[in-house]
């Protein structure tokens, strides 16, 4: 498996690009949108989720610092594959 994370700081591009991966056909085998607060620093955050038909709550999670939206997806592969999986 292959496992790839993306972090954005801008909401627009993070469902922008979200939504290019989940509707467009052989990209990935799993597609993961979460959100990434800091409540004290990096290594103290927690996942949070919104409601998709309301993205203006995207922007009310209270955060000491940034609030980072993050894409996680997964690429099932033969390892014989490897080369065009990295493509």
């Amino acid at each position: 498996v292959k496992w790839i994370r993306v972090l954005y700081t801008d909401f627009a591009a993070f469902t922008r690009d979200q939504e290019m991966l989940i509707s467009e056909e052989n990209t990935f085998d799993y597609i993961e949108g979460f959100v990434i607060i800091n409540r004290t620093s990096v290594l103290s955050n927690w996942r949070s989720s919104f409601n998709p038909k309301d993205p203006a709550q995207a922007s009310l999670f209270e955060s000491h610092g940034k609030t980072l939206f993050c894409l996680e997806m997964t690429k099932n592969f033969n390892h014989g594959d490897l080369d065009s999986v990295n493509q």
